[in-house]
């Protein structure tokens, strides 16, 4: 299997993964009439603590294997990778559809190529630039919504937003540019090592189990957090850091355009409204991401040509 299938493939199943987890992270925040099941710092630390007693195991085997000059960027990762956002995106998502959700989270790629280029000196091209224009356009078509403008606290949700994809983006550069020569398990169970534990103690110090004892709801939310950190976060993290070493940050972060789809998808079978200004915004967002993946569009057409006349002689 070649290495450009092979990212494409993980590309698409990852999105599907992740796509869901807006969903599953409503679902653990509060039911379909709106009552709660867990608030926003239980979900996010509950998801971390599971995802991190799941990745054990793998942690150890690399515990003595780990460089000492790694662990800095490891902790990046664990808490900007990781951990900032798995208390921030449930915030959002309290005043936020999970469908809007992960449509605003798309932005990850326009954070990761600014990045990339003013820290990692990546060098972009004209179909960065321009991709990256569209999607912005195609943000704010989505948010030109009026009960958006009206509501302080749907800002400070997308602010949320806003920052856990800044989260993201760094972690995605941290992982190609300083942590390539680390396997993809080495780095996801040790980034869990330095979030895990707080989590946990937070758990206990804030008495979760008397929670969910006075909250019978809160066993719901606890179901939808387990397949989320099984599957949304432990799996599917060792996914995403594998796609990065196998392609770059810019492709890898162009997962997020997908999500949305999925997001979009689900939202609608939860009876979530889905706007018309969000569609367009998200067909602008799709077709920047088309731009900024796309590598040479002239040198494809050449071969392309090339194959035809190719073909046409042997005719």
């Amino acid at each position: 299997m070649s290495n450009n299938f092979k990212s494409w493939f993980l590309l698409l199943l990852i999105s599907i993964i992740w796509g869901s987890s807006f969903l599953l992270i409503k679902l653990g925040l509060m039911d379909e009439f709106g009552n709660e099941r867990l608030t926003p710092e239980f979900l996010g630390a509950l998801r971390l603590s599971i995802a991190f007693i799941i990745l054990l195991p793998i942690c150890f085997k690399y515990l003595f294997k780990t460089p000492t000059k790694d662990l800095k960027f490891l902790l990046v990762v664990g808490i900007l990778g990781n951990g900032a956002p798995a208390f921030l995106f449930p915030y959002a998502e309290i005043h936020l559809s999970s469908a809007l959700s992960g449509i605003l989270n798309s932005l990850v790629p326009v954070f990761t190529i600014l990045i990339a280029v003013f820290v990692f000196k990546f060098i972009w091209k004209a179909n960065h630039i321009l991709g990256i224009s569209m999607s912005i356009i195609g943000t704010l078509f989505i948010l030109n919504e009026d009960f958006i403008i009206t509501s302080n606290s749907n800002f400070l949700a997308i602010g949320c937003i806003l920052i856990g994809s800044l989260c993201y983006s760094i972690s995605l550069n941290v992982i190609k540019y300083k942590l390539d020569h680390l396997s993809p398990g080495h780095i996801t169970s040790f980034s869990f090592l330095f979030i895990g534990p707080p989590c946990i103690v937070y758990l206990f110090i804030k008495d979760f189990p008397e929670y969910i004892q006075q909250n019978t709801m809160g066993y719901d939310g606890i179901i939808a957090v387990f397949i989320l950190a099984v599957i949304g976060t432990s799996f599917a993290v060792l996914l995403f850091n594998h796609l990065i070493k196998i392609s770059n940050p810019v492709f890898a972060s162009s997962v997020t355009y997908f999500i949305p789809i999925v997001a979009v998808i689900l939202g609608v079978y939860y009876k979530e409204e889905i706007t018309f200004n969000q569609i367009i915004g998200l067909s602008l967002i799709l077709m920047g991401v088309l731009l900024i993946n796309i590598k040479s569009p002239l040198s494809k057409l050449k071969v392309l040509i090339n194959f035809v006349k190719k073909t046409n002689n042997a005719a």
